[in-house]
């Protein structure tokens, strides 16, 4: 922490060294503008039920863009005050701690961005682009230090298990603003419209707040009613209220999400709600109830589901509440549900209730056992009456070991990106090997395509560099697409893996002396491996991870082969720099990343495959036989030739509208915005509850295929850049889904044909595809192109939509909502 506070000072000394503040009356006046707007901003802040958020990030960002270095990091120390008192209210550690922090999330991105030229239209968007993922960045970064430093707990645990996707998103939207306050202070009169703008930010919080508020109100609220409940049965005093707090305390120990949490503590304080409607000579018995008196007893469940169902903001409340009395062997009441039909907050609730009643005094008789002895009596009763996941639970809670359970029910908890990598050993090593190998990939084609452009200055042999690893790729899974069934995959990606960086050493001597031609046949090898690669490390990943775990499992590739992908570009680009007129780095370098890859690769113990009786040729036709899989091979098909129309279209569209003069920087930076939103949806699609499935697919369809329809009617280039973002953010949406999708139709004796299958199938129409949208971007316009592509993915998404439907609650399960179905039926 004081290597924090040191820091954030040492980084305002240095942005007065580098970048002070200019000295004129105009510059300070407009400093202080802005260091009393973030002022106003950090006196109020946006309460939640843990500490608190700020909303000074907006006018950092400006101040950071209007005066770079000294002037942001003064603000950043002197505008931050929150209302806590150091020495009273919040330590001076912390108190310090925070303002530095503030200082070195400014102080540096707004130094990095001062020296992008001030001259070009786009110059602001990308300075507060890339300021606000900086600062944001390290903002994150250095709280998570400092929690995992007070907590002892790691870092990277810190970060997984506080930032999510939406709170990042959220807070990199709000920092963006601060860009738009940069551009009105522009002009004169941006200084009276700026407050206005603060004014939204400021509205928002507001908001915000008022949803605490009544987040709070109605805990408070149903805190009420379960006392309310408790009053009227005298022998159970506050038994709701405990029993709520220790369902969502079992929610929270299977990691299930917030929301889900929160329900089922809703349910347990309503979960007596019923009660209501039994006499009072019946619940306030002192002593046993008779058969008779018992089967009116038993319709409470009913009678308070039925009064919850009729509220549709509690609709979700109404099954768990229902079946909390049913047993996991049929035995309970009232509808004699059984195992996994059971909803799984009911499940929870169940234990919960248990627990309490049998620790619980009463005014007949005292309590019955302590809590271990409640614990262990529920233990002996798992897999009979309770669920053993949920008495797992309620044992870890107590400090006892996990039962010994044949045949575990899964549980349909929340998969976090850290869960998956922490329990899935094998599966974080795959995925690091994958990471590094993409590193390789744009090293690999910058390296060759540069050769051949140097050695000939003609681009009709980049041209056919394309073309020969398009079929290279077509042919390879044709032919040899069951190779990755029949053969061991961890010896089979090891081993090629190696082969690829003996090839590079190799090539970097080879094409010596004018022999440049020689990259033709060494990119149809490269290319070649690349096909029987990719599609095992694709087949390989459902070994590694559960079933409910692959459509996280691929969206975390898709997302860290894009991140590696630019960083590759990037290396490559500063290769190029020390050494313009040779590729010789660039190939040994892209060896090296190929080499560690499959060292990588042979620690992992299982990646599947190694059947002898799967045939190597034919993948098409086994592919083709699994019914499951032909809707998605269909939909994979179509949606990568449609999407491709629109590779030659952003070209033409950037020249267009950016004319020869700023055309290129035009595609460039919509190549950037395009990878931006790839990126983005590779994160956003992990969230998703069910990724492998046709909505799912459909979804990310929809979105690339509207957008791109407002992107073939807009005449405005800021309308057509936020629009490819959202297209874009769609593209990853659709890909990760079909994958899992396909994955999970495939057994293990064919999964390596059907992903090899699918790989050719997309390359062969993505090729079509280009061919298709060069045409039309030729023959009629850009925006006719992006026109074809955006009605055909919108009718292809309108199928997989409807194709798809399905309406399944977490806690209640798919066999629940069916025997629901069923019921309502009959």
């Amino acid at each position: 922490m004081a290597g924090v506070i040191v820091a954030g000072l040492l980084v305002v000394a240095l942005g007065w060294i580098v970048h002070p503040v200019p000295q004129t009356t105009t510059a300070y006046a407009t400093l202080l503008y802005l260091g009393v707007g973030t002022q106003i901003a950090a006196l109020r802040p946006i309460p939640w039920r843990r500490g608190h958020q700020s909303v000074v990030d907006p006018l950092l960002v400006a101040a950071g863009l209007y005066a770079p270095g000294a002037g942001v990091g003064m603000v950043a120390w002197l505008a931050v005050f929150d209302g806590r008192l150091p020495g009273r209210t919040i330590s001076w550690w912390a108190f310090l701690f925070n303002r530095a922090m503030s200082a070195i999330a400014h102080v540096i991105p707004s130094l990095a961005v001062a020296s992008m030229p001030e001259s070009a239209w786009w110059t602001l968007p990308a300075q507060t682009a890339i300021y606000a993922v900086s600062s944001v960045g390290l903002n994150y970064l250095l709280t998570a230090l400092g929690m995992s430093y007070v907590g002892r707990v790691s870092l990277l645990t810190t970060v997984f298990e506080n930032v999510g996707p939406s709170t990042l998103l959220a807070t990199l939207a709000l920092s963006f603003s601060g860009g738009i306050i940069r551009l009105l202070l522009l002009n004169p009169v941006g200084y009276i419209m700026a407050p206005g703008l603060f004014g939204f930010v400021l509205a928002v919080r507001g908001n915000v707040a008022d949803a605490q508020r009544q987040a709070l109100l109605k805990d408070q609220t149903l805190d009420l009613a379960a006392q309310a409940l408790d009053a009227r049965d005298r022998y159970t005093e506050s038994h709701s209220i405990r029993v709520s707090e220790l369902s969502g305390q079992l929610g929270e120990h299977l990691e299930l999400g917030d929301r889900e949490c929160d329900l089922i503590r809703t349910a347990g304080a309503l979960h007596d709600l019923g009660k209501i409607g039994i006499r009072d000579d019946i619940l306030n018995k002192p002593g046993p109830l008779s058969e008779e008196e018992w089967e009116i007893m038993r319709r409470h469940p009913d009678i308070g589901a039925d009064m919850i169902a009729q509220h549709s903001a509690l609709a979700e409340v109404a099954p768990i509440v229902r079946h909390h009395h049913e047993r996991w062997d049929g035995t309970g009441y009232p509808a004699g549900l059984k195992g996994d039909v059971i909803p799984f907050g009911a499940r929870i609730l169940t234990v919960a209730d248990s627990f309490d009643t049998i620790t619980g005094a009463r005014l007949y008789r005292p309590s019955l056992m302590t809590p271990i002895e409640a614990v262990e009596d529920i233990s002996r009763r798992a897999n009979h009456w309770y669920d053993p996941n949920v008495v797992d639970a309620l044992r870890e809670l107590h400090g006892l070991k996990p039962l010994e359970v044949p045949d575990r029910p899964e549980v349909p908890r929340r998969i976090t990106t850290y869960r998956v990598l922490r329990n899935n050993p094998g599966f974080s090593s795959l995925i690091t090997a994958i990471g590094i190998s993409a590193l390789g990939d744009p090293l690999t084609q910058v390296a060759t395509l540069v050769t051949i452009y140097l050695a000939t200055k003609d681009p009709r042999f980049v041209a056919l560099a394309f073309i020969v690893q398009a079929v290279a790729t077509i042919v390879m899974s044709s032919a040899l697409g069951g190779l990755t069934d029949r053969v061991s995959r961890r010896g089979l990606i090891a081993g090629l893996e190696a082969v690829r960086a003996v090839m590079l050493v190799g090539t970097a001597f080879l094409i010596q002396g004018g022999r440049w031609w020689l990259i033709f046949p060494i990119l149809l090898l490269l290319s070649s491996i690349n096909a029987v690669v990719q599609p095992a490390r694709q087949a390989a990943i459902p070994s590694l991870v559960p079933i409910g775990q692959v459509g996280k499992a691929n969206a975390m590739v898709a997302a860290t082969t894009m991140l590696s992908g630019a960083v590759g570009f990037g290396l490559a680009g500063g290769i190029l720099a020390l050494a313009p007129t040779s590729t010789n780095l660039l190939f040994i370098a892209d060896a090296m990343t190929f080499a560690l890859a499959a060292a990588v690769i042979l620690g992992v113990r299982n990646l599947g495959g190694g059947r002898k009786a799967a045939s190597v040729s034919g993948a098409l036709r086994r592919s083709w036989s699994l019914v499951a899989a032909r809707s998605q091979l269909v939909i994979g098909v179509l949606a990568a030739f449609l999407i491709p129309i629109s590779f030659p279209a952003l070209v033409a569209l950037a020249y267009a509208r950016g004319g020869q003069t700023y055309g290129g920087q035009v595609y460039s930076t919509l190549e950037l915005v395009l990878a931006l939103g790839i990126l983005a949806g590779s994160l956003v699609v992990a969230r998703f509850s069910t990724i492998g499935s046709m909505r799912t697919v459909g979804a990310g369809l929809m979105l690339t295929g509207v957008f791109s329809l407002v992107i073939a009617l807009s005449p405005s280039l800021l309308v057509i850049g936020l629009a490819l973002l959202l297209a874009s953010f769609g593209n990853p949406i659709y890909a990760v889904a079909n994958q899992t999708a396909l994955m999970e139709a495939a057994d293990p004796a064919n999964r390596g044909s059907v992903m090899a299958t699918r790989f050719g199938l997309v390359q062969t129409a993505s090729i079509i595809g280009t061919a298709v949208g060069g045409f039309l971007t030729q023959q009629f316009s850009p925006a006719a192109a992006y026109g074809v592509l955006g009605v055909g993915l919108v009718l292809l998404a309108l199928y997989a939509i409807a194709a798809g439907r399905s309406t399944t609650n977490p806690l209640h399960g798919a066999a629940y909502e069916e025997a629901a179905l069923q019921q309502a039926k009959t």
